[in-house]
């Protein structure tokens, strides 16, 4: 019989301690991986208050809290461009613009008074509103004399902006006079209201690049 080979001694499986390196360096990766999607999250999740119009603005219009809604977005690159809720509205202006219902308000879009020292004016209109003629856009203003000299038109403004438009209340007006405001060259005001005092029909039309001539 052939001798009994001498045996190993068994290693126990011994349980990791804290200190191990590898399980200090697996807790350390978890960790950061954690607090990087955490993060990730939270910068998505960054949302800044700015006004926004609670209903169509026209150009000309001096902003209240009244005229406003604040709205959370998340813009930060861009949140320098718009009129934050975070501070106090600007006095002694104006919006440049017309913004709509809805709209961000941006901060470009206010000034001091009209770039182009524009006067805003109202003119009565008897007719039905083209569908061109809205807040925003150009219209040329003409009148028509009354009386025997109804054939005699004249062009009052040309590419003035519609600045609002205010409808009669149905419940108590009794025509169907729409009011336009108007923000017209100031040298065109005069004519607009000497046509106003005689009586002319004034009627605004989408403008064309031809009505002067």
């Amino acid at each position: 019989m052939s001798a009994a080979q001498p045996t190993q001694p068994s290693h126990r499986l011994r349980r990791p301690s804290w200190r191990d390196p590898r399980l200090i360096a697996g807790v350390l990766l978890i960790l950061a991986s954690v607090a990087g999607v955490a993060t990730l999250v939270a910068a998505q999740n960054t949302t800044h208050a700015v006004y926004a119009a609670d209903r169509t603005l026209s150009t000309g219009d001096q902003l209240t809290e009244e005229d406003l809604r604040v709205v959370q977005v998340n813009i930060d690159d861009a949140v320098g461009h718009y009129l934050s809720a975070d501070s106090e509205l600007p006095e002694n202006t104006q919006l440049l613009r017309l913004v709509s219902e809805g709209e961000l308000i941006p901060a470009a879009a206010l000034g001091e008074g009209d770039p182009e020292g524009r006067q805003a004016v109202t003119v009565a209109i008897d007719h039905e509103l083209a569908r061109g003629v809205q807040p925003g856009r150009e219209v040329d203003v003409w009148s028509t004399a009354p009386g025997e000299d109804a054939a005699e038109v004249d062009l009052l403004a040309a590419a003035a902006e519609v600045a609002e438009i205010r409808e009669p209340d149905s419940g108590f007006a009794a025509t169907s006079t729409v009011t336009v405001e108007l923000l017209v060259d100031p040298e065109e005001i005069t004519e607009i209201l000497a046509a106003s005092g005689t009586g002319s029909a004034i009627t605004v039309l989408p403008a064309t690049s031809g009505a002067g001539s």
